[in-house]
């Protein structure tokens, strides 16, 4: 992805598609017509990935580097068909080809398979839990790699992966016991590790109070399935029995920073109360994450409301002091929201 690309872009660009010596595989045009006619399905995690290698490609193709341009576009293809889509594998980027002079080897080589051991299975543990984080981590070490393969040391360090994402930990299957397969264990984990439903607690604008029965929907989530929702997180943590539940709250991209912190806040705090009057196992420790507007689910532009955005999702962790699933907006040096208070937001008041 070097600025240098675009030179030989204005050269080859007619001969995109058509070019013996690049390889059967090669078919930029065609894949890149399909990619931009999908629409993204599967899931979050999916939908963030055929976003982030569908403008990758884009990025490649316009810079003249048509096989990597395929390669993103393929992937974006069978992320928005709900394919699995894994981490690029070290060894594909070890040949010469294209402006890859020499690939990827020795330090390089050996530096780029311990990132890809080290945060494969932090991916995998928190694709549901943060899956725009998990994503965002994927997209970086592909990045990464095929910018260390071309030797471009200054455009390789600002792709390269957030190392103290990549160290947080994993939810490990207990070595004592065999997990059984979620038909018989709905609020367990499956066998590869990876909860078996995924509860998320959805939440009207501009408000933090859960609804009551009857209510209408919010987010295409009502009352009872709301209500469903945190009695699923209490049952999961009665089952998984974590040391340490992390509670995330979010909004959409309306509305300014400090503000969307505050409320993200309160949705999390919310969800807190809701899940010990519900029978949460007092031995399990609760950790509130205001994400405010960061790490959006459904990436929209600044100021729009985007109802799958003002959600609280929950992270369930085996140590008290392992660091947090996600990373928590920046605290305003004030409390402009006020939750709680009979001034703005009296509903419901927290403590």
């Amino acid at each position: 992805m070097n600025i240098y690309k675009i030179l030989s872009s204005l050269a080859a660009v007619l001969l995109v598609g058509t070019c013996a010596d690049l390889g059967p595989s090669f078919a930029v045009g065609p894949d890149q017509t399909a990619a931009k006619a999908v629409r993204p399905a599967g899931d979050p995690f999916q939908q963030a990935l055929f976003q982030g290698y569908k403008n990758n490609a884009d990025s490649e193709y316009i810079q003249g580097n048509y096989r990597t341009a395929d390669r993103y576009y393929l992937k974006a293809i069978a992320a928005s068909g709900g394919v699995p889509v894994v981490m690029e594998e070290t060894a594909y980027w070890t040949k010469p080809s294209g402006l890859r002079d020499q690939g990827l080897h020795g330090v390089d080589l050996e530096t780029a398979a311990a990132m890809r051991a080290n945060l494969a299975p932090w991916i995998e543990a928190n694709k549901l839990s943060d899956p725009q984080a998990a994503a965002a981590q994927q997209l970086k070490f592909d990045c990464w790699i095929e910018q260390m393969s071309e030797q471009q040391y200054d455009q390789a360090a600002e792709c390269k992966p957030t190392m103290q994402m990549a160290a947080a930990p994993i939810v490990p299957t207990p070595q004592a016991a065999v997990i059984a397969p979620c038909v018989q264990n709905p609020d367990g984990y499956n066998e590869n590790g990876t909860l078996c439903k995924v509860s998320v607690v959805n939440f009207g604008f501009d408000r933090y109070d859960l609804l009551k029965s009857g209510q209408n929907s919010v987010g295409n989530q009502s009352a009872a399935e709301q209500s469903a929702s945190l009695d699923q997180i209490v049952r999961q943590a009665k089952t998984i029995k974590p040391a340490r539940i992390d509670v995330m709250g979010r909004t959409d991209a309306a509305g300014p920073d400090a503000y969307n912190y505050g409320l993200s806040d309160c949705r999390a705090q919310s969800v807190v109360a809701e899940l010990k009057a519900r029978g949460l196992p007092a031995s399990v420790e609760t950790r509130i994450v205001p994400m405010g507007k960061t790490n959006l689910i459904v990436p929209t532009r600044d100021g729009v409301r985007e109802p799958q955005n003002r959600v609280v999702m929950v992270a369930y962790q085996t140590s008290s002091n392992a660091p947090l699933a996600a990373q928590p907006d920046a605290a305003p040096k004030q409390d402009v929201f006020g939750c709680g208070t009979t001034l703005r937001h009296p509903f419901p008041i927290i403590k």
